[in-house]
Protein backbone atom coordinates (compact mmCIF):
# COMPACT_ATOMS: atom_id res chain seq x y z
CA UNK A 1 0.00 0.00 0.00
CA UNK A 2 1.29 3.45 -0.90
CA UNK A 3 1.97 5.51 2.23
CA UNK A 4 1.14 8.74 0.36
CA UNK A 5 -2.18 7.44 -0.97
CA UNK A 6 -4.27 9.10 1.73
CA UNK A 7 -2.39 12.39 1.28
CA UNK A 8 -3.03 12.60 -2.45
CA UNK A 9 -5.94 15.03 -2.10
CA UNK A 10 -4.45 17.22 0.64
CA UNK A 11 -2.91 19.89 -1.60
CA UNK A 12 -4.30 23.37 -1.00
CA UNK A 13 -5.71 25.00 -4.13
CA UNK A 14 -6.98 28.49 -4.90
CA UNK A 15 -10.55 27.25 -4.38
CA UNK A 16 -9.63 26.45 -0.75
CA UNK A 17 -8.24 29.96 -0.23
CA UNK A 18 -11.49 31.47 -1.54
CA UNK A 19 -13.55 29.22 0.73
CA UNK A 20 -11.45 30.18 3.76
CA UNK A 21 -11.96 33.83 2.83
CA UNK A 22 -15.73 33.31 2.73
CA UNK A 23 -15.72 31.59 6.12
CA UNK A 24 -13.56 34.36 7.63
CA UNK A 25 -10.85 34.59 10.28
CA UNK A 26 -8.06 33.06 8.15
CA UNK A 27 -4.56 34.48 7.81
CA UNK A 28 -1.68 33.46 5.58
CA UNK A 29 1.97 33.87 6.52
CA UNK A 30 4.16 34.61 3.51
CA UNK A 31 7.85 33.96 2.80
CA UNK A 32 8.47 37.71 3.17
CA UNK A 33 7.17 37.66 6.76
CA UNK A 34 3.99 39.55 5.89
CA UNK A 35 0.52 38.50 6.99
CA UNK A 36 -2.17 38.23 4.32
CA UNK A 37 -5.83 38.35 5.39
CA UNK A 38 -8.08 36.17 3.25
CA UNK A 39 -11.19 37.63 1.62
CA UNK A 40 -13.68 35.82 -0.67
CA UNK A 41 -12.07 37.04 -3.93
CA UNK A 42 -8.60 38.26 -2.95
CA UNK A 43 -6.20 38.74 -0.04
CA UNK A 44 -5.14 41.98 1.64
CA UNK A 45 -1.79 43.00 3.12
CA UNK A 46 -1.35 45.97 5.47
CA UNK A 47 1.46 48.33 4.47
CA UNK A 48 2.55 51.85 5.28
CA UNK A 49 2.09 54.28 2.39
CA UNK A 50 1.77 57.96 1.64
CA UNK A 51 -1.72 59.14 0.73
CA UNK A 52 -2.14 62.84 -0.07
CA UNK A 53 1.25 63.54 1.54
CA UNK A 54 0.44 61.80 4.83
CA UNK A 55 1.82 58.47 6.02
CA UNK A 56 -0.90 55.95 6.85
CA UNK A 57 -1.61 52.24 6.87
CA UNK A 58 -3.33 50.97 3.73
CA UNK A 59 -4.71 47.58 2.69
CA UNK A 60 -3.33 46.30 -0.63
CA UNK A 61 -5.37 43.82 -2.66
CA UNK A 62 -3.39 40.82 -3.91
CA UNK A 63 -4.79 38.13 -6.18
CA UNK A 64 -4.50 34.55 -4.91
CA UNK A 65 -2.73 33.36 -8.06
CA UNK A 66 0.04 35.91 -7.49
CA UNK A 67 0.64 35.07 -3.83
CA UNK A 68 0.15 31.27 -3.86
CA UNK A 69 3.85 30.35 -4.43
CA UNK A 70 4.92 32.56 -1.48
CA UNK A 71 2.57 31.01 1.13
CA UNK A 72 4.32 29.32 4.07
CA UNK A 73 1.44 28.60 6.45
CA UNK A 74 -2.32 29.14 6.70
CA UNK A 75 -3.90 29.70 10.10
CA UNK A 76 -7.48 30.31 11.25
CA UNK A 77 -8.44 31.25 14.81
CA UNK A 78 -5.06 30.07 16.12
CA UNK A 79 -5.29 26.65 14.44
CA UNK A 80 -2.74 25.67 11.80
CA UNK A 81 -4.69 24.66 8.68
CA UNK A 82 -1.92 24.14 6.13
CA UNK A 83 1.85 24.37 5.78
CA UNK A 84 4.37 24.05 3.01
CA UNK A 85 6.01 20.61 3.14
CA UNK A 86 8.90 19.21 1.17
CA UNK A 87 8.52 15.83 -0.53
CA UNK A 88 11.81 15.06 -2.24
CA UNK A 89 12.35 17.89 -4.72
CA UNK A 90 8.74 19.15 -4.50
CA UNK A 91 7.43 21.84 -2.16
CA UNK A 92 3.70 21.39 -1.65
CA UNK A 93 1.18 23.33 0.39
CA UNK A 94 -0.59 20.58 2.35
CA UNK A 95 -3.63 20.61 4.64
CA UNK A 96 -2.86 19.49 8.19
CA UNK A 97 -6.28 17.87 8.68
CA UNK A 98 -7.46 20.19 11.47
CA UNK A 99 -9.39 23.45 11.29
CA UNK A 100 -10.66 23.13 7.71
CA UNK A 101 -12.37 20.35 5.81
CA UNK A 102 -13.38 20.52 2.18
CA UNK A 103 -17.02 20.22 1.28
CA UNK A 104 -17.75 18.92 -2.18
CA UNK A 105 -21.08 19.51 -3.84
CA UNK A 106 -22.73 16.30 -4.91
CA UNK A 107 -24.12 16.05 -8.39
CA UNK A 108 -27.82 15.38 -8.39
CA UNK A 109 -29.31 12.87 -10.76
CA UNK A 110 -27.49 10.43 -12.97
CA UNK A 111 -26.01 7.12 -11.95
CA UNK A 112 -24.13 7.67 -8.71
Amino acid sequence: MNKFENQANNDVCIRDLKQLGREGGAQVYLDTGEILKLKPKYGTVSRRAYVAGKAMTVELKIEYKDVYPAIRTIERNGILIARRCRYGMLNRLKLTGTGYHRTWKRKLGGNT
